[in-house]
Order: C-alpha cells, then structure tokens, then sequence
C-alpha cells in the first residue's frame, strides 16, 4: 500500500467530528402567554446567536414532548417549556438562556454547534412556513391508508395530527 498525497482524488479524508446540536422543545400554542413569549424570546436568542436550532414543538408533535419527558428524567408532574439542550447536556429553560445571553456565556455554549447558513434566517421557509410541519404526503393528512385486504390502517408516516416534519427546514 502506498501512501496517497491529499491533493489525489482518492485520498481518503478523515471524517470530521460531527459538531452538537441545539434542540429546543417549544411550544407554538398561545394559551399561555408566558410559556409562548419566553419560548419565541428563547429561539430569537438562538438565532440571533448564530446556530442552527432543531426546534421541536411539543405541540404539534406528541413524540416530542415523550422525548423532552425521556431527557429531563420522566419528572411524573409537568414541565415548563421552552427547554434547551446542547447535544444531550441541558442548557436550561427561559430564564438560564437569557442569563447566559445577558453574561456572554451563551456564545461560549454553543461554540462547538453546527452554524446556521446565510440563507436560514433570511425568511421564513417555502415549504411550511416556519411551522416546521407538513402534511403527510403518504395519506395527505387523514392518518388512515386503505389497504384492499385489511381496511383502512393507521398511516406509518405522519404523526396524530397527521403530519411529518418539513423536509426543508428540519434535519
């Protein structure tokens, strides 16, 4: 075997590590003007700092909010939204973002964190909207697929509401 040059076409390059995430569980519901308000006020301090940000809206997705349930410990009363996490290590919710924000720690925290690109906060996205949903495309929202041999079943894709992440926004 010999040793290839980088510049060689087949040079094979070492993959690079892949960098945190910043994932924030939300809801959009305004029934409770707080909760809405800290949880816009958490994501436009993400943004503004300039990652990219898996939002997660426990509202519009069941699974979500099993998920946050799973991560936060299975706590068995409720929760305050929004929450924040860097990879798998909790950040905080509302008032520890805004601290960090306000101490200059939070640049510090989200070093390591995949960048938003140029064009994620020039507007909102084509395809949803910034709802960060769509509708199913496999049932076109109705949740049921009718088979000839068994009836109408559940759709595998969507969620209850009948919907699937935005493919063009949500990674």
């Amino acid at each position: 075997m010999q040793e290839l040059s980088p510049s060689h076409p087949y040079h094979l390059k070492k993959p690079a590590k892949e960098k945190d995430r910043v994932i924030v569980y939300f809801t959009s519901l305004r029934g409770v003007r707080k909760t809405y308000e800290d949880s816009c006020y958490v994501r436009v301090i993400l943004k503004g700092a300039g990652v990219r940000v898996d939002e997660r809206d426990v509202s519009m997705h069941s699974g979500f909010k099993e998920e946050l349930k799973q991560l936060l410990g299975g706590c068995g009363g409720g929760f305050s939204l929004p929450r924040v996490f860097i990879g798998k290590k909790y950040i905080g919710g509302a008032e520890e973002v805004r601290r960090l924000h306000e101490e200059g720690q939070l640049e510090k925290a989200v070093e390591g964190c995949e960048q938003a690109e140029a064009e994620d906060g020039g507007g909102s996205c084509e395809a949803c909207g910034d709802i960060r949903f769509v509708p199913c495309e496999t049932c076109n929202g109705s949740c049921k697929i009718y088979y000839e041999e068994e009836g109408f079943q559940r759709c595998p894709d969507c969620n209850e509401n009948g919907l699937i992440r935005c493919p063009i926004c949500c990674y």
